[in-house]
């Protein structure tokens, strides 16, 4: 039997603190952990995660506060739902975040969704129980 590798949904729990939230459906997601220190000194050593996405609806008055990186904590968590799961495959859980970049295109006389595409750097990652910064 294949492991079951298509993904169903993706989902990004935004919380600009522990009373301000919302959920997003991504259409499309990456992440990369880089080690991030001066080769000469390890001693300086952090690793460093970044994320980036596409989100399937208009951006509400909380997301662009997430872009315009206002006041919070800005925490949250993705989750891949594969295929004929209820359990998430994958959760990446982050306690702070800070946008680097927003872009969103429109196109005239086009009937397709304009989608808009934001990447992270985000702190303290927990990906399924393990502690990545």
């Amino acid at each position: 039997m294949s492991p079951n590798t298509v993904i169903d949904r993706i989902e990004l729990l935004l919380n600009k603190d522990e009373h301000t939230q919302h959920q997003y459906l991504l259409q499309q997601f990456d992440y990369s952990i880089s080690a991030a220190y001066p080769i000469a000194d390890e001693s300086e050593k952090r690793i460093d995660v970044h994320a980036s996405g596409c989100n399937r609806e208009e951006p509400d008055e909380l997301f662009l506060e997430w872009i315009a990186n206002h006041p919070g904590t800005w925490s949250g968590v993705v989750h891949i739902f594969f295929k004929n799961e209820k359990a998430p495959g994958l959760s990446i859980h982050f306690k702070q975040s800070i946008l680097n970049s927003y872009s969103q295109s429109f196109t005239e006389n086009s009937g397709y969704q304009q989608n808009g595409y934001f990447a992270a750097q985000l702190k303290e990652v927990t990906i399924n129980q393990l502690q990545m910064n």
